[in-house]
């Protein structure tokens, strides 16, 4: 019997934000904004902290530097639950860490320091402990310089010979990063990219075309994230479907994919449909998509499941 709900996998960073800001302040000055905060995210990071948010029981395997900001995401982890044993801690560099202004429509740019995430890797003893889960979710392929490649793939064929669901996405793809993705595809059972990440691995196309691309190499599901336009499924069994995105006031689109994918491994967890459980994953990233950071106004399941039976939806 697994000892956890979810064990993620990858890359996991300290996001500090502002909002709101047009530009970058004068050379010897400052710009005013309304608000700043500090969030653990990345396509790990952020994934695993809204799956505790939501009730599962979390593990996170990554590295981060022996830092402040090191100290700070693994602290802020376990405060809220999560097993931070399979964090590894390296004096030789700092832990990955971003700076994102965000803009009035919400959409952000990003100062950006790697940090660990090129170093982090897994012994075989830690690989066999990361796969100690339900669900295994690799995050962050593309900015895993140590564990890209034959370290990720054997963490998801053990996953899948151990007998958990597998889920991936990744970051910052582009038509190279394919070369890295393309070997693991037969060993995920819940893909999740955006369609701009979609789309520069497969070629271009539209959503379907894109899903249908990555299900014949080898993907099960294919969920792909469509913006402001909610989410287009292409599902192991029956026929693809897309379904809306929530009518809201977006603050900050920062870790709205992160935030759908934890919505998907919580579905999956309960054991819900694939359209139960994208409905639920749209209405996760709304919470995330209406505050500042990674979490937004997420709190909890029974919160998240009332307001996306209330929120409307919109019109396609």
């Amino acid at each position: 019997m697994t000892q956890y709900d979810l064990s993620a996998v990858g890359f996991v960073v300290l996001d500090t934000l502002c909002a709101h800001a047009d530009a970058m302040p004068p050379r010897g000055g400052a710009t005013f904004v309304d608000q700043m905060t500090m969030t653990v995210a990345g396509t790990a990071g952020a994934t695993a902290y809204d799956c505790a948010l939501l009730g599962l029981k979390v593990r996170v395997a990554t590295e981060l530097g022996r830092d402040a900001m090191g100290d700070w995401l693994t602290a802020t982890m376990q405060g809220i639950g999560i097993d931070t044993s399979l964090i590894s801690r390296n004096a030789a560099a700092q832990s990955p860490m971003s700076m994102l202004p965000i803009a009035p429509c919400g959409a952000r740019s990003a100062f950006f320091v790697p940090g660990t995430s090129n170093t982090f890797t897994l012994d075989d003893e830690e690989l066999e402990a990361a796969c100690d889960a339900r669900v295994v979710h690799l995050g962050g392929t593309g900015l895993l310089a140590g564990f890209d490649g034959a370290p990720s793939l054997a963490l998801l064929k053990r996953a899948k010979e151990r007998g958990c669901t597998t889920v991936f996405d990744l970051i910052l793809a582009n038509d190279q990063t394919i070369r890295l993705v393309e070997p693991l595809l037969p060993y995920i059972d819940y893909f999740v990219p955006s369609i701009e990440e979609a789309r520069s691995m497969a070629g271009g196309g539209t959503p379907g075309e894109v899903a249908t691309w990555f299900k014949a190499r080898g993907v099960k599901n294919a969920l792909i994230t469509l913006e402001g336009d909610g989410v287009w499924v292409d599902p192991d069994e029956g026929k693809p479907f897309q379904l809306p995105a929530h009518q809201i006031d977006v603050i900050d689109t920062t870790g709205c994919g992160d935030s759908f994918t934890a919505g998907v491994i919580t579905g999956v967890s309960k054991g819900w449909s694939l359209r139960e459980t994208a409905g639920f994953a749209n209405a996760v990233a709304a919470h995330v998509a209406q505050g500042l950071g990674s979490q937004g106004i997420l709190r909890d399941f029974d919160t998240t499941v009332a307001n996306m039976r209330a929120w409307p939806l919109k019109e396609y």
